[in-house]
């Protein structure tokens, strides 16, 4: 089937499936150069994971950037982080003043999640500068600072289940 080429793709998905493009990312990125932009995989990192399980989700998204990169795509980088350990490293090697995305998936489940979720935005905005901010899942109850342009996409897996 024919695909709007004039979009960008995500990997705000489980991640099994995409393992097969960290597997093999040569059989991949020669379709996604076909598109606009790519973000870069959004392997997950979460508070009951060992840190050196959440230093290789971040260092495998960051090498499949590189990758993309250097083969001329367009590349927006994601960022993610679990907990305060990960504000060690989940910042590292991004651009600063630059289009970064981050996701809302799950912020809403609880209080809890919603704080962490918010010290790590502004750790991520005092630490990387963003111009733009691409928020993936919606929006949450959260004022971004001013001179970031902040562009929401809806979670594509709930537009579906809801019909739209």
């Amino acid at each position: 089937e024919a695909a709007d080429n004039s979009a960008g793709i995500h990997f705000y998905l489980d991640d099994y499936q995409f393992e097969r493009f960290w597997n093999k990312p040569g059989l991949y990125i020669d379709k996604l150069s076909q598109f606009d932009c790519v973000l870069t995989p959004d392997f997950s990192l979460y508070q009951d994971m060992p840190l050196p399980m959440m230093m290789w989700n971040v260092y495998r998204s960051r090498l499949l950037g590189q990758m993309m990169q250097q083969l001329g795509l367009t590349v927006i980088p994601t960022v993610s982080w679990a907990d305060e350990r990960s504000f060690e490293f989940c910042f590292d090697g991004l651009p600063l003043n630059s289009t970064l995305s981050i996701s809302t998936i799950g912020v809403k489940k609880s209080d809890k999640a919603n704080q962490m979720w918010q010290r790590g935005v502004l750790k991520m905005i005092a630490k990387l500068h963003p111009k733009q901010l691409l928020v993936y899942g919606g929006q949450v109850d959260f004022i971004y600072p001013d001179g970031i342009d902040v562009v929401y996409y809806e979670n594509d897996n709930i537009r579906r289940l809801r019909g739209l």
